[in-house]
């Protein structure tokens, strides 16, 4: 059992701190900007054993009308494991009470109608059978402990990705590549594909969000995706633009490829001092012979390696080598590149009130839609495009 410390603490500078990107006052105030509400808060951890001091942002989403109202409190990347040097499920049960006793030590600074905090834990594990272990054992205790702690069904983070060593040489990241991503790499710049930057405040970065929008329409009806709207991804580059004049805020790029008069592909990143992330990607239906996205993504990998961030994160994948998975693509892309794969376990809620039941059945049904059926309808729909490609 842990006793909590608690303080809510002032809006904190969006300077580039060191720490996880999601945990940032940046990210804070750019969802902010979009439907949650930011809250900060020094907190320290006391049991037993160990005593650890931290800083956390906690996002609040609120729904409804009145009367109807309820809110959902979200922990990103946090709190991390009491003592680092010990293996996760060595931990399991003492990691289980630490976000119980969290969630209590929050509970009185939160909406009174709030119907959980949801965590998103940065526990990392090599294989999905160490991640799947964990999970499933923190079930068992919860079911033998009667702790009010539920794996959802629905994550909001990827909870399988690849992280990339960016420390390491250009020529030492080549080789660890597969040969097919190196040869790729070197057909789209012998073919002329080129590749622009735009950063935050940059002439042209405008119509070059034009451009990625329109791209990211095309990969939403292809993939059967939802996106945000375009003022959404607008804004994170605003938000970048006038922190950075201020401070040293995290670094947000849009990267075009094209080839003569046509735009094939974009990306967004994000840089800081942690972490290199890629966080939207996007493709039209051209050229896609010329293999734009990986010269995108080694353009992108270098200048994050030049800014100085130690990694890169490509940041959400299929969880298994399963060419049965409808993205299974975007699984062989990504680890293509040499970099480790890992594994979290997705999102983990503690309930505060007896309607969380009917709140999570609710999503549990739009996931489904999202996830399978508007998927399984654009598969459908592309299947005949593509066989005339």
């Amino acid at each position: 059992m842990f006793t909590f410390t608690i303080a809510p603490s002032p809006a904190a500078s969006c300077a580039d701190s060191g720490g996880r990107f999601l945990q940032s006052p940046f990210w804070a105030s750019f969802k902010a900007a979009h439907g949650w509400q930011q809250l900060r808060f020094e907190a320290a951890a006391e049991s037993e054993d160990i005593s650890f001091p931290f800083s956390c942002s906690v996002l609040l989403r609120t729904f409804g009308k009145s009367p109807v109202v309820f809110s959902l409190a979200y922990v990103p990347m946090m709190p991390e494991l009491p003592v680092k040097d010990r293996e996760c499920v060595e931990q399991l049960g003492e990691y289980a009470h630490l976000l119980m006793d969290f969630a209590a030590a929050l509970k009185p600074y939160l909406p009174r109608n709030t119907l959980c905090v949801r965590f998103d834990p940065p526990l990392d594990f090599q294989t999905c059978g160490d991640r799947d272990f964990f999970v499933n054992s923190l079930k068992t205790l919860a079911l033998a402990e009667r702790l009010k702690i539920v794996k959802t069904k629905v994550d909001i983070q990827p909870p399988d990705t690849v992280l990339l060593d960016i420390t390491q040489s250009p020529d030492e990241m080549l080789a660890a590549m597969r040969s097919k991503w190196r040869y790729n790499i070197r057909l789209a710049e012998k073919k002329g594909v080129a590749v622009c930057a735009y950063k935050a405040g940059d002439d042209g970065l405008s119509a070059a969000l034009d451009v990625f929008y329109d791209l990211y329409r095309t990969t939403a009806s292809r993939d059967g995706i939802a996106i945000h709207s375009r003022q959404y991804y607008a804004d994170l580059f605003s938000l970048s633009a006038s922190e950075r004049a201020k401070n040293d805020a995290p670094l947000v790029t849009l990267y075009v490829a094209r080839h003569e008069n046509d735009n094939l592909a974009a990306i967004i990143t994000l840089f800081s001092k942690r972490e290199a992330v890629y966080l939207y990607g996007a493709s039209g239906n051209l050229k896609r012979n010329l293999m734009p996205a990986y010269l995108l993504q080694w353009t992108a990998i270098n200048d994050a390696k030049a800014y100085g961030s130690p990694v890169y994160d490509f940041y959400g994948m299929p969880p298994a080598d399963d060419k049965n998975h409808p993205m299974y693509g975007l699984y062989l892309f990504k680890t293509g590149f040499g970099g480790n794969i890992i594994h979290r376990p997705g999102s983990i809620d503690i309930p505060l009130s007896p309607s969380y039941t009917l709140y999570t059945a609710a999503e549990d049904v739009r996931a489904f839609y999202h996830k399978k059926i508007r998927k399984l309808f654009a598969h459908c729909v592309a299947s005949p495009r593509t066989g005339r490609e």
